[in-house]
């Protein structure tokens, strides 16, 4: 199944990934102003999960953060080490990493990889590995349903998707013993595919229930 697969896959699409969205930051001032946001909020150590390539990482290392990434992919993650402090192979659903021990974990565009019915569960692994203080941001595209295609970047490889709407990924967040300070959704830029961008920022309270 393609849900199974995702790592694989990227593994074969990690290089055109790469070259496709590695400057795609440079067209996007909304997500510059709130990931300059988060690295201003954020304590040491941050972590990114499903890093890729580790260019987002990259643009919140330059404002002061010590950050590191997280990938199903082990491509992904080669290419990321080069950009981070470091980066390993692993799943958002139980990640690699001890309790309470980041001050801040960014997630763009990475949970569209986890079923509906999984959303609640990465989003309390979330607020785990995140001390008290710390500060979460991730996004997703806004839809129902999941997209799957059998072909990407060219490459007869399986992928597919979860789509979300804002109050469910506030929810959820919740859910999880997370305060949400931010809630937004945007307008695609031409450049990006036509779906509008959610983004949630969060904060596990400074004594968790």
């Amino acid at each position: 199944m393609a849900w199974d697969s995702l790592g694989s896959t990227y593994d074969v699409v990690a290089a055109k990934y790469e070259a496709r969205f590695i400057d795609e930051l440079r067209d996007k001032p909304f997500d510059r102003e709130l990931l300059t946001g988060f690295a201003r909020s954020a304590g040491d150590p941050v972590a990114e999960i499903g890093c890729g390539p580790g260019h987002i990482g990259a643009f919140v290392a330059q404002g002061g953060r010590r950050v590191f990434g997280v990938d199903l992919s082990a491509h992904m993650a080669r290419l990321a080490a080069v950009r981070l402090d470091g980066a390993v192979v692993g799943d958002m659903r139980s990640l690699p990493l001890p309790s309470d021990s980041l001050g801040g974990l960014l997630a763009f565009y990475s949970v569209i990889h986890v079923r509906r019915a999984e959303l609640g569960a990465v989003m309390a692994e979330f607020c785990r590995v995140v001390r008290p203080g710390g500060v979460v941001l991730f996004s997703a595209h806004e839809g129902q349903g999941e997209l799957e295609r059998d072909e990407w970047f060219d490459e007869p490889v399986p992928v597919v998707a979860t789509l979300f709407d804002l109050d469910e990924l506030v929810t959820a967040s919740r859910g999880a013993g997370l305060e949400v300070t931010r809630a937004e959704r945007r307008r695609p830029y031409p450049t990006e595919l036509d779906t509008f961008r959610l983004y949630v920022q969060v904060r596990k309270p400074d004594t968790a229930p």
